[in-house]
């Protein structure tokens, strides 16, 4: 009774062609085969059945005395094939008539038909006697049969699960199954909306939704809407919610355009969760607007890499950098790589996650090893795999190839190999950002830390289209000599402060609407000052000066105010100025200490240098930030 199903599963033991003849299965299959295994035992059969017939037409006669004349057994046997060959084309109609079921179709709607509607007086026990569940060669579809699974799913999605299973086999079902799952996860869709579920839209967790990996671009894009719904319920300060919802707003109209350009069912499905999102976007900005009515808005952002979907507008004096790596990525000649330098929270990860939206002709995957914590090979090579898929298909929509199996240093070059050959007009760059924490990996062996340095080297000088970029503290001739010997192709790129009159301006007009007179520009000179334009810093002293004004309910800042926003200052970010001090060598900390009480030091030529590098120590001899000269005075253990 179910044709389909026996087909799929002789496939799924090893028998590729089920219909095909024994003697081609017969040639097809090896010594010990399943396939040989699977004509022998269907020889034995229809030997069992054939055998017995032909013993009683010949000797059953006999057992009551009469004689069999097997001449005229012939002569029978030869009418017989000929009337079987006139009643053969007979027979063969039939078998299509039958094979398409037209005689018990008629039958098979009206049950379907009265199942629905027994059920839809509050059971959903009949689905389990839905025709589909025991005939799986229906070629015409059954009515009300996914109406049917939608009421039933959520008193029984076990059920209905097993009839979509189901319909994914009969051929005459399979629209009406698709039709039914296509309203699963739209209702499912808008009741996670409506919950405020936004972490489960996102990652399209639910009893239907498929999750991200392989799903329709339409979920995608109601995924894409969900995130900004997301960080804006998340978010503590209105501007930035303000922003995050307008990120959601647009990426529903383009969801809409992308819906009616669509014919697909759950195209058709999605005007009831799209209504309800817009409802719940609607709801959270009236929120907003109610709490930014008396507040200055406050879009700085410190402590976290600021991001295209959040931060982009005081992301601030990087235009040189990125036109340096531009113009490095861009050169068709050479395939020299980056290394982004630079002192922690001086904004490499930022620049790093800014790149898409500054390089819009490159595919850009940022992979940080801190967020992906890994302790083998395996793991790393798995890790950054998620990465380049996830990224590329959010971003660029960019199907990529998958990283094979088997030995991860072999199977890494291969994949990237296969990520060059299939960029196309296109370039990929892969930014690994923390580069110093590789060798965390091979805490006991080098030769595996020498295999990643070799694959490394050997995607810089041969591959043209896919690039590397790793960012870190340290530059690297103060790193161990692996490093310059495996990087020997790589371009340097460091990454300093802000310049004064980039630092000032964004204390003052972070936004194009922040009111103009809010921060007057001697009170941003002096923030300027105090942290020498450090940009962790710059951030941080603006979001709190805006907090503070907020607190006192007044619009402008005077300089006065700069004295209470430096000890909260000092106290927040006191994870930056402790690692930074204790962080450098012994010499180091005694001129830093030396520096902030104000005595007359002069460093050594390696101590100096290494202070600079890390742009803690002017050319002329002064401690910067000044504000982690007061930190040491106040904080630092002698």
């Amino acid at each position: 009774m179910q044709p389909v199903t026996l087909h799929h599963r002789l496939r799924a033991c090893g028998i590729d062609d089920p219909d095909a003849s024994a003697w081609r299965l017969w040639r097809q299959g090896g010594k010990g085969d399943v396939t040989r295994l699977y004509v022998r035992r269907m020889g034995l059969l229809l030997f069992t059945v054939i055998c017995p017939m032909v013993l009683v037409v010949l000797y059953f006669p006999t057992l009551f005395g009469v004689e069999v004349d097997l001449r005229q057994v012939a002569v029978g046997v030869a009418v017989g094939v000929a009337g079987g060959v006139a009643g053969g084309v007979a027979f063969g109609v039939a078998v299509f008539v039958t094979h398409l079921r037209l005689p018990l179709y008629p039958f098979e709607p009206l049950i379907q038909c009265g199942l629905f509607l027994i059920d839809q007086r509050g059971s959903s026990a009949l689905l389990r006697y839905a025709p589909v569940l025991y005939h799986d060669l229906s070629y015409l579809p059954h009515p009300f049969l996914a109406r049917h699974i939608v009421s039933a799913a959520t008193r029984n999605p076990r059920l209905a699960r097993e009839v979509l299973d189901a319909c994914t086999i009969a051929p005459g079902q399979r629209r009406q199954g698709k039709n039914a799952l296509a309203e699963l996860q739209a209702r499912e869709l808008g009741d996670l909306l409506a919950a405020g579920r936004f972490a489960d839209v996102v990652a399209l967790q639910g009893e239907w939704l498929p999750g991200p990996e392989g799903a329709d671009p339409l979920l995608l894009a109601f995924a894409e809407a969900g995130r900004y719904l997301q960080a804006a319920a998340s978010a503590t300060l209105a501007y930035l919610r303000g922003q995050h919802l307008q990120h959601a707003g647009r990426t529903l109209q383009a969801l809409e355009n992308q819906r009616l350009q669509a014919r697909t069912p759950l195209a058709r499905a999605l005007p009831e969760p799209l209504a309800v999102c817009r409802r719940v976007l609607r709801e959270i900005s009236a929120e907003t607007r109610r709490a930014a009515a008396d507040q200055l808005p406050n879009p700085f952002r410190a402590g976290e890499p600021l991001t295209p979907e959040q931060g982009q507008e005081v992301f601030r004096g990087r235009e040189a950098l990125v036109a340096r790596i531009e113009s490095l990525l861009g050169d068709p000649d050479h395939s020299a790589s980056i290394a982004l330098i630079g002192p922690r929270r001086s904004g490499k990860s930022s620049l790093l996650k800014m790149l898409p939206v500054k390089l819009p002709d490159a595919v850009c995957v940022f992979f940080d090893l801190q967020d992906n914590p890994v302790d083998s090979p395996t793991a790393f090579f798995k890790a950054l795999e998620r990465r380049v898929l996830e990224q590329t298909r959010r971003d660029r929509r960019l199907a990529l190839p998958r990283l094979p199996e088997g030995p991860p240093f072999e199977t890494a070059a291969h994949w990237l190999e296969a990520l060059d050959e299939c960029a196309g007009d296109r370039r990929i760059l892969i930014a690994i950002d923390e580069f110093e924490r590789l060798e965390d990996l091979f805490p006991g062996d080098r030769r595996e830390l020498l295999k990643l340095m070799g694959l490394f080297r050997a995607t810089i000088q041969h591959r043209r289209k896919l690039r590397l970029l790793v960012s870190g503290a340290a530059p690297f001739d103060e790193l161990d000599a692996i490093w310059n010997d495996h990087f020997i192709n790589l371009r340097e790129v460091a990454i300093g402060y802000l310049d004064e009159q980039t630092g000032i301006d964004l204390l003052q007009r972070p936004i194009p609407d922040f009111p103009e007179d809010a921060i007057p520009r001697q009170v941003a000179a002096m923030a300027f000052a105090r942290c020498a334009g450090q940009p962790y810093l710059l951030q941080l002293y603006g979001s709190l000066l805006v907090t503070h004004l907020n607190h006192e309910k007044r619009r402008t800042a005077n300089p006065d105010d700069l004295r209470p926003v430096e000890d909260e200052l000092l106290s927040q970010a006191g994870y930056y100025f402790r690692d930074t001090y204790r962080g450098a060598p012994e010499d180091a900390r005694e001129v830093l200490r030396a520096l902030a009480r104000g005595e007359p030091v002069e460093p050594n030529r390696r101590t100096r240098r290494w202070l600079q590098r890390r742009l803690l120590l002017t050319d002329d001899g002064h401690l910067q930030p000044p504000v982690l000269g007061t930190w040491i005075r106040e904080e630092a253990d002698d």
